[in-house]
């Protein structure tokens, strides 16, 4: 166990600064065990954890008793764990090094005429689409099937990221709706 060293508190220093050093040292551990168990990874796990602190300082008042804190960090730590899986679930991670262990198709199939009329029908559907929605989403999505991410896409259309997730959203909303009809 290692040894804190003990600084003298800032001027500014309070007792909730107290409490909240206090909460942060006690269930540090435990919080990052329940994100690990939450499917968040190892390698971001830290980090939520810290949002969880940040949320809790931001919302100290809420605290009656420190003794009921445990619960309390719980819920906030299960939805910061559930908005960590939302806004992953739009992000791309490329896989470097798999085109070496797939083996590689042959040239015929690829300009095999069943291949090449599936692949102008699905264009001519995807052009169709692309009309049919709206300009605002159209400027979202059409970036997106390029292979740019959300927050690349956010920033060159001066949007907020979370709006570029919703016309995404309604996007694939519109898409399902066509896929059933």
């Amino acid at each position: 166990m290692a040894t804190i060293p003990l600084h003298p508190p800032p001027a500014n220093f309070t007792a909730a600064h107290a409490l909240l050093g206090r909460l942060y040292l006690e269930h540090r551990n435990f919080l990052r065990r329940l994100l690990l168990k939450q499917a968040i990874p190892s390698r971001d796990v830290d980090d939520v954890v810290q949002e969880v602190f940040v949320t809790a300082w931001r919302r100290l008042e809420c605290l009656v008793m420190p003794e009921q804190a445990r619960p309390w960090l719980v819920v906030i730590g299960l939805n910061r764990a559930s908005n960590y899986r939302k806004l992953a679930r739009h992000e791309r991670e490329v896989f470097t090094g798999l085109a070496e262990e797939c083996p590689e198709q042959g040239q015929d199939d690829a300009s095999s005429p069943d291949t090449l009329l599936q692949a102008m029908y699905g264009l001519f559907r995807l052009k169709r689409f692309l009309l049919k929605v709206g300009p605002r989403i159209r400027a979202v999505v059409a970036p997106y099937l390029e292979g740019r991410s959300i927050r690349e896409i956010a920033e060159a259309l001066g949007i907020k990221t979370k709006t570029a997730y919703a016309r995404l959203s309604l996007a694939r909303r519109h898409l399902q709706t066509l896929a059933l009809a």
